[in-house]
């Protein structure tokens, strides 16, 4: 997933308290989803964001399985393994949480994304680095949703325009 996709999202310190609030409201939300919900919700986001998911992410029978499966390229060569957690309200992940879905990754030679509401452990991320899978804790998924307009609705858009002092140049003969 590259910086087109939207996945990298920039950690501004200085976002407004109405961002701040917006972020909690919809983690909130969030912890509230059946793991089923939360499940299909990631699924509608990544539609959402153009990916197009080849498996049905309700289909899973345990938490080591791969749920589903996005292609990053048009001519479907880099598969992306997907697998999501819906936890607890502030529990972490560590890397022992996450070895079952690394080592299926490993096999299929691929690359993963762990989705969860949750956050993950400083092992749990170099874990991540070492098996070629992209994480998003609860915190990017709420800038995700925000940044795609997705279970959020725009209340206001101010456009302020001026005029481009270098669109007249190819003017002046």
């Amino acid at each position: 997933m590259n910086e087109r996709s939207g996945l990298n999202i920039n950690m501004n310190k200085d976002e407004s308290s109405d961002y701040q609030n917006l972020v909690g409201q919809i983690l909130a939300r969030v912890n509230q989803l059946s793991p089923a919900g939360f499940e299909q919700l990631i699924t509608d986001l990544l539609i959402r964001m153009g990916y197009e998911v080849y498996k049905n992410a309700r289909r899973r029978t345990s938490t080591s399985a791969i749920q589903g499966i996005i292609i990053e390229d048009r001519p479907g060569y880099k598969p992306i393994y997907i697998q999501t957690r819906k936890l607890e309200k502030g529990s972490i992940i560590t890397s022992w949480n996450m070895q079952s879905f690394g080592d299926a990754v490993e096999r299929k030679a691929g690359r993963g994304l762990l989705v969860t509401n949750a956050s993950f452990s400083k092992p749990a991320q170099e874990y991540a680095k070492e098996k070629r899978i992209i994480l998003i804790d609860g915190n990017i998924l709420a800038r995700l949703m925000i940044v795609h307009n997705f279970c959020v609705n725009v209340k206001e858009v101010v456009e302020i325009r001026s005029i481009d002092p270098n669109a007249f140049k190819d003017y002046d003969i």
